[in-house]
């Protein structure tokens, strides 16, 4: 928006074009068609300027024409020409849907460009067994039926087994964080997650609470912190960690329980069986 060197939609640094408007410049994204004021945020739809910024998924065509989440970003929003979604995404607390265009950003009748979703390659028929088949020669003896016994017994063992998820789909501890506090509604202990995204690494994968050792790990840092203190602010940083690894769970990012030994809620020197 305004006085930025990039464009917020794309992150385009060189294709970008200025103009002359009414007392101010008016620039242009070459790539997608994004317009802002350079002097002051202004709205593409109506020149207004009560403009709010809320979070919006980003997502990627991952595997075949199947999307997931990989960040988020803040896209700006008009109050009036985008009301609708700004009202819901305030009153629900929960992030503008990922294929939602900014009027504030584009204007009324301009959308960016979007690349084609990738088509799945054409299944080639098998060919017919009568085909192949040579006139000539003895018919085979039929192949005995075989007991699916063991198959089924097996597909119950991987049943009861956690599949681990692909490393291109597990998000940064940055992104992991920014995840949960845009979902989780109030009381988190936001000092508590930046302390956390400290000590993991913001841009290591949120694998690393999967790895061994990491549940011993963490409620050593957590005893470091918070283990003395038997006040509302320990409590409060319990809790939100709790939650913030229950979320990360439900979303498929974590395949173990990194806090299963911490703290029980009843007091910070005992840990949960």
């Amino acid at each position: 928006m305004a006085g930025v060197v990039e464009c917020a939609s794309c992150g385009e640094r060189e294709e970008l074009r200025g103009e002359s408007y009414e007392g101010d410049i008016r620039v242009t994204c070459l790539s997608c068609g994004a317009r802002w004021m350079r002097g002051a945020a202004r709205c593409a739809g109506c020149d207004g300027s009560d403009i709010v910024e809320r979070p919006q998924a980003m997502t990627r065509h991952s595997r075949g024409n199947q999307l997931s989440i990989i960040g988020w970003r803040e896209v700006p929003l008009c109050r009036a020409c985008d009301a609708e979604v700004l009202e819901t995404s305030i009153a629900q607390n929960v992030p503008v849907p990922g294929d939602y265009v900014s009027v504030c950003l584009y204007g009324n009748g301009q959308r960016p460009a979007v690349r084609p979703a990738p088509h799945s390659a054409p299944v080639t028929a098998p060919r017919s067994q009568a085909a192949v088949r040579s006139p000539a020669g003895p018919e085979a003896p039929p192949t005995p039926a075989r007991s699916n016994t063991s198959p089924v017994r097996l597909r119950g063992e991987r049943s009861r087994t956690r599949p681990e998820p692909e490393p291109s789909m597990v998000p940064t501890v940055r992104q992991a964080i920014a995840a949960f506090l845009a979902e989780a509604s109030g009381g988190n202990d936001h000092t508590a997650l930046v302390l956390l995204g400290t000590h993991l690494g913001s841009h290591n994968r949120l694998g690393v609470l999967d790895e061994p050792g990491a549940a011993a790990a963490l409620t050593a840092w957590y005893q470091g912190h918070w283990g003395h203190r038997n006040s509302s602010a320990q409590q409060r940083a319990l809790d939100t960690l709790r939650r913030a690894v229950a979320f990360w769970g439900a979303c498929g990012w974590l395949t173990s329980d990194p806090a299963a030994k911490l703290p029980c809620a009843g007091g910070a020197e005992r840990a949960c069986e």
